[in-house]
C-alpha cells in the first residue's frame, strides 16, 4: 500500500481546508460570544478605506437573508441596488455573502445555538442608503464584508451620512493637499464623531477617488507620511488579519 496515496490525490488540501474552516467558526463564534481576543480591529480612518477598499459602491439594499452554507459556516447574504460604482466592476444587483447570521437560532436538529454575526459586523437593513468600501472576497470562503467591517459601511439620512461608529476616527490623521480642500471640506475633516453632510462627504470620495489622490500622495495618513500605493491594495490597516481569517 503507499502511504502517501492520500497526499497525492488531494487528501491534504482537503484535510487542511476543513482544518481552516474549523479554525474560522470556533474563532468568529467566540467574537460573537464576547471574547475580544477572538477579534481586535484597529483603528481605520478614511486614507484606510480609500486605500484598502477594493469595491467602492453606492447604493441601496433590496433584500436580506441568512442560512449556513455547506461548510457550516453562517452567513448573511445582502443583495444591493448599486446606484455608482466609484471604484471595482460591480454594477445592477450585486449580491455577497457576509459572516454572521441576522440573529441567532437554533441548529436545524435543535442541537446547537448558532450565533448571530460579531457586533463588529455591520448591519444591514432592507431599503437604506448605502455606500460600502468593500474588501475583496476571502479565497477560501467567498465570504466578503467592508474593510474596517463596521467602519467601511455609511448610511445615508436627510442631510447626513456616517459609519456604524457614528464616524468616529475616521477623519484622524488625514491629511490632504491644501490646494485640494474646499471649505467644505476643511469643517468636515475637522470632524472627530459624528454624521457629516452627504454631498461634501460624497464629492471628496469621488475626487479622491476619481483622481487618484491616494495613489499620488495628495492624500496620506499623517502618521504614516506620504506613502503611494495602488488604490485597492492591501496595507496594513488592522482589518486586514480579520479578513485573512475569514478566509483569504
Amino acid at each position: 500500500m503507499d502511504p502517501f496515496a492520500w497526499v497525492r490525490k488531494g487528501g491534504w488540501n482537503m484535510a487542511r481546508r476543513h482544518l481552516w474552516l474549523g479554525v474560522l467558526v470556533l474563532a468568529l463564534s467566540l467574537a460573537a460570544a464576547g471574547d475580544a481576543r477572538a477579534l481586535t480591529l484597529e483603528q481605520v480612518n478614511l486614507v484606510d478605506l480609500l486605500r484598502d477598499s477594493t469595491s467602492i459602491l453606492k447604493g441601496s439594499v433590496s433584500t436580506l437573508s441568512d442560512g449556513v452554507d455547506g461548510n457550516g459556516i453562517p452567513y448573511t447574504e445582502i443583495t444591493i441596488q448599486v446606484h455608482e460604482t466609484l471604484r471595482g466592476v460591480e454594477a445592477g444587483t450585486y449580491t455577497f455573502r457576509q459572516f454572521g447570521l441576522m440573529s441567532p437560532r437554533l441548529s436545524d436538529d435543535g442541537t446547537m445555538k448558532r450565533l448571530a454575526a460579531p457586533g463588529a459586523f455591520p448591519r444591514y437593513e432592507p431599503r437604506e442608503e448605502v455606500l460600502l468600501f468593500l474588501y475583496r472576497p476571502a479565497a477560501l470562503t467567498g465570504l466578503r464584508s467592508t474593510y474596517g467591517l463596521a467602519s467601511g459601511k455609511f448610511t445615508f439620512g436627510p442631510g447626513r451620512v456616517e459609519n456604524e461608529l457614528a464616524n468616529q476616527g475616521l477623519f484622524q490623521d488625514v491629511s490632504v493637499e491644501s490646494n485640494l480642500k474646499s471649505a467644505n471640506d476643511v469643517r468636515m475633516l475637522e470632524t472627530q464623531i459624528g454624521a457629516v453632510n452627504p454631498d461634501t462627504f460624497m464629492s471628496f470620495v469621488r475626487r479622491a477617488v476619481g483622481d487618484r489622490w491616494v495613489e499620488t500622495c495628495k492624500l496620506w495618513d499623517a502618521v504614516e507620511g506620504k506613502r503611494c500605493r495602488s488604490g485597492g491594495s492591501p496595507g496594513n490597516g488592522g482589518s486586514v488579519p480579520l479578513m485573512k481569517l475569514i478566509g483569504e
